[in-house]
């Protein structure tokens, strides 16, 4: 029995970790020993193999079993919807219930984040039913589910009521309300819940801040983000550089670009979205100069530009009247490498747009006065 908890405990760790090799010789070991008819033992490798990105033999260690248990369904649900495949968990939910098998507060908040990641409403409302029916409705991870399931089918009436009827909320609870407002355009709403969150002491975290910096962004309500920033630096959360972006934007698109240019160069790693963000501040506050500055000093970075970056680029050309720089641009675009990330999309169609700029460019015979380096 004892070994029976050590290789269980290391299973789970290796789970944790993401050690597959580790993993592996344990499982090899449990071979060896006689122990894989052991139903804990076998939910433990389904979920190790789960969550070091091995679903497939989940599978095959699932299928084999000769004994499940609510564990064993769950574990293989769990990986499912953590590799993008909700549809294949929602499908092996339907199957447990329809053996009789019950399922448990974990299993529940494992579909419903299933439905969430679908959008799929109708298996999201059966499930939060089932939860009610077997009274694990109050249940905080359920309830977190069914909040964040509901904001993501967009139905934020239905996603309040559930976080009004916990009993218990944690971070997670009030990060999913927040963030549903924020995310379905509820800026005043979120703002309001992050006051009601502050004020009951619970302390915020990364996600808190980017949903209600959006919203105050959206709003364009300075006086909100600056408060905001206070409590970033409150907080030790000043120096993330995905917040730091995200305040810098909201200062741009509040016509602050002094205070946007504060935070940017306090930046200690600036990735491509904190320069585009300055960039297209500059360019839409009617400082295009200062905008091919910060262009001409993200080429020397090595950081990716990408196809907002070049789309904001051909804007600033057009009004001052750069022909040369849009030329070096299109040759740039032509030699970019296209991938699956949604900006590199944009690329083609700056080629289009530069096509037709330089042509209107060369037939008013404009040229230029500054030299890229693309």
């Amino acid at each position: 029995m004892a070994e029976h908890q050590s290789l269980a405990k290391h299973l789970s760790f290796c789970a944790k970790m993401g050690w597959l090799d580790h993993g592996s010789q344990a499982h090899g070991f449990i071979l060896k020993m006689g122990l894989e008819s052991n139903l804990i033992l076998t939910n433990f490798l389904v979920d190790m193999y789960a969550k070091c990105k091995r679903i497939d033999i989940s599978q095959k260690l699932f299928d084999r079993m000769g004994e499940r248990n609510v564990v064993s369904w769950t574990s293989l649900m769990g990986g499912y919807v953590n590799h993008g495949l909700a549809i294949k968990a929602l499908s092996l939910f339907s199957q447990m219930v329809l053996l009789g098998v019950h399922p448990n507060e974990v299993t529940l908040s494992t579909n419903l984040k299933g439905c969430s990641s679908l959008g799929v409403l109708v298996n999201g409302l059966q499930i939060h039913a089932f939860s009610v029916k077997l009274g694990y409705e109050d249940y905080t991870v359920v309830g977190n589910s069914i909040i964040d399931m509901y904001s993501k089918c967009s139905k934020i009436e239905d996603a309040t009521h559930a976080f009004n009827k916990m009993s218990e909320k944690n971070l997670i609870s009030w990060n999913s309300m927040i963030g549903g407002f924020s995310h379905l355009g509820h800026w005043k709403n979120s703002l309001f819940l992050f006051r009601k969150m502050h004020s009951q002491g619970e302390k915020p975290d990364e996600f808190t801040f980017a949903s209600v910096l959006k919203s105050c962004t959206s709003l364009c309500a300075l006086k909100e983000g600056k408060q905001i920033h206070g409590h970033l630096i409150a907080n030790g959360f000043s120096k993330r550089t995905i917040l730091s972006s995200a305040l810098a934007d909201l200062y741009a698109k509040c016509s602050e670009m002094d205070q946007a240019k504060e935070v940017f160069d306090r930046i200690y790693e600036k990735n491509v979205v904190s320069w585009t963000v300055l960039i297209v501040g500059y360019a839409q506050a009617g400082q295009p100069e200062e905008a091919m500055d910060l262009f001409l000093q993200l080429q020397r970075t090595g950081v990716p530009i990408d196809g907002f970056v070049l789309s904001t680029m051909v804007g600033i050309f057009a009004d001052m009247a750069l022909c040369e720089q849009g030329k070096q641009l299109h040759c740039y675009t032509t030699k970019v490498p296209l991938g699956s990330d949604i900006s590199h999309a944009r690329i083609g169609e700056v080629r289009e747009v530069l096509d037709d700029l330089l042509k209107g460019m060369k037939e008013m015979g404009y040229c230029a006065a500054y030299s890229l380096d693309l």
